[in-house]
């Protein structure tokens, strides 16, 4: 072998073990993020999953009481699954179960709707017709039948800009617009088949039910 060969053999020598090396320490990165991860993955799903439904919940025109009292079995659950004592099988069935949108959807029926009801010069009467109306629409939504299109545009007349994405509701709707938000609910519940004696919707029983029936709790 002369001399530029032996130098040349030297030099892949010195490639092949910085590859080596390389490649050994990619391995051990890899390794070691794998192990993070699997470490950490509970704990990341776990607060994205509450993190999700307590910034609804927080967001929503639910009552006070109702938010914190949904917030606390979130945070219950959120514990309980970091703990490994439910799987994230389970989370996503209580993910689905808890129906967010319907939830705050249903929300703006009952209280959004029942409050401009309450407020406005609508006789004694016609405002107990708008809050059953509102309430089984209420309903219609968060038992799944009554689609989020439908109660939309049920609740048209008191929302500021009608036929468009939004649920921006008038500051002051008219007597007129609340009288035919009772007629369109009432006729969406009727044809839906909702219960006309249904009852103010407690949504943190509804979300606390939900849980129990999606982690086979008690």
């Amino acid at each position: 072998m002369n001399q530029n060969e032996k130098k040349s053999s030297r030099g892949c020598g010195k490639i092949a073990l910085g590859c080596g090396i390389a490649t050994l320490v990619i391995i051990i990165l890899v390794v070691i993020g794998g192990w993070f991860v699997a470490r950490n993955a509970r704990s990341w799903a776990s607060s994205g999953f509450a993190a999700i439904i307590n910034q609804a919940v927080e967001q929503s025109t639910l009552p006070d009481d109702q938010k914190q009292a949904i917030t606390a079995r979130v945070d219950q659950v959120k514990q309980d699954f970091a703990d490994g004592k439910i799987t994230l099988e389970q989370i996503g069935s209580a993910m689905e179960a808890v129906n967010i949108e319907g939830l705050i959807v249903a929300g703006m029926a009952q209280n959004v709707g029942a409050s401009m009801v309450e407020s406005s010069s609508l006789s004694d009467d016609d405002k107990a017709d708008a809050k059953q109306a509102l309430n089984r629409l209420a309903h219609g939504v968060l038992d799944g039948q009554i689609n989020q299109s439908q109660a939309k545009q049920a609740l048209d007349p008191i929302l500021v800009n009608s036929g468009s994405a939004d649920w921006q509701f008038k500051p002051s709707p008219t007597e007129s617009d609340l009288l035919k938000v009772t007629d369109n609910a009432a006729a969406l519940a009727d044809q839906a088949g909702v219960s006309e004696e249904a009852e103010e919707i407690d949504f943190a029983q509804r979300v606390g039910e939900a849980f129990d029936q999606a982690l086979g709790q008690p």
